[in-house]
């Protein structure tokens, strides 16, 4: 990648994620994986289940379906899931459990601001230190980079959100953006469409992944150009039915399904970098089968586990030695494909709030 394109990715993401990307190892105080694998393994069959909330685009039907029926066959283990929408959704149920100490989930596969700033503060989540994810040399994207000290939340998989979503029909091969800067052109000024950034969502995980590498000057400028939606889904769809031709940073689920379905549209990663969105995994505090959430993470960041999730569920796999021929080239990840997300501090609820300010400011006052 370009000196220009390195200098503003390292401005963009934070030291330690930079040091994971590489794949170089652990921090100098890292923290020790869970002993005893023999017992744990024998402690989840003894409790024979492990209870799963999950938000949407987490594990997809086909997932659920694939490691429930390997868990049973092989541990005598039944994975229960409960599908809730969000993290708004899971964290009222997740602080009633908790307060009332009726324990019901084990495991949250959800995002990782609402359901951190929520439960971490209270003591509710508890460090994953599944020996898998000490492994060296595997990764793509290793499964503690957002958190690697406290390692209360992990990434489960490659979460890819395409930099733009266009319609194949609308938009000739030659005219396709390489670059956030191709956005600006005139040609595009009303035929962008992006779920709102100061809304929660899609929208405004892409804005507080780029807005550091892509500046405010240039956020302002682009806002000219957008239409903005209300719903996750809503830019997806109506690129797929050809009301615009392009839209920025889609909803991954909802993207993925359509590739699947042979809609005309199509995944474009820009040269900057592809947005990572924050789509992982909370083990949590005073979980009901201890044991058994412990087994079921140890395993899925396998290669085994991680070849079962991530095929099932049509996502690039975090770990190298999982090959990605499963996917469609343009879902694919690229071997030194750059990366932005935001940094942890910027998923803070303080900061949170002060970002989608900015993002009102920038997207829907400053129009």
């Amino acid at each position: 990648m370009g000196r220009k394109v390195r200098r503003g990715f390292i401005e963009a993401v934070s030291l330690w994620f930079l040091v994971f990307l590489a794949g170089s190892g652990e921090a100098a105080t890292a923290p020790r994986p869970w002993e005893s694998l023999n017992e744990i393994e024998a402690g989840a069959r003894k409790e024979a289940k492990v209870v799963i909330y999950t938000s949407g685009g987490h594990a997809s039907p086909q997932a659920q379906q694939a490691i429930g029926q390997h868990f049973m066959e092989k541990y005598k283990v039944a994975v229960e899931w409960t599908g809730l929408g969000g993290g708004t959704d899971i964290v009222p149920r997740l602080l009633a459990e908790q307060r009332t100490q009726q324990y019901v989930a084990d495991i949250a596969m959800t995002g990782f601001g609402t359901v951190n700033a929520a439960l971490k503060p209270r003591g509710y989540l508890a460090p994953i230190l599944a020996p898998s994810t000490f492994e060296k040399d595997v990764w793509r994207l290793h499964p503690a980079s957002a958190v690697p000290q406290d390692r209360d939340w992990l990434f489960l998989f490659m979460p890819l959100t395409p930099s733009f979503f266009i319609n194949t029909r609308m938009v000739a091969a030659p005219d396709e953006p390489k670059s956030y800067r191709d956005l600006l052109h005139p040609r595009w000024q009303g035929k962008i469409v992006i779920q709102n950034p100061a809304a929660p969502g899609t929208g405004s995980g892409w804005f507080y992944a780029t807005y550091r590498l892509l500046g405010l000057d240039y956020l302002r400028a682009l806002a000219k150009q957008l239409v903005l939606v209300t719903g996750v889904n809503d830019s997806v769809d109506q690129v797929a039915r050809g009301v615009y031709p392009l839209a920025i940073s889609p909803s991954n689920s909802r993207a993925r399904q359509l590739v699947l379905e042979g809609a005309p549209v199509k995944f474009i990663h820009s040269k900057e970098g592809s947005h990572v969105a924050t789509q992982g995994v909370h083990l949590l505090a005073n979980a009901p089968h201890p044991n058994a959430a412990k087994w079921l993470l140890h395993w899925i960041y396998t290669k085994e586990g991680q070849t079962i999730y991530a095929t099932n569920h049509q996502v690039p796999s975090l770990r190298k030695d999982v090959p990605q021929d499963y996917l469609r080239p343009d879902m694919r990840y690229v071997e030194g494909q750059p990366l932005l997300m935001p940094t942890v501090e910027d998923l803070t609820a303080e900061r949170t709030q002060e970002l989608r300010a900015l993002a009102k400011q920038i997207f829907e006052d400053g129009k």
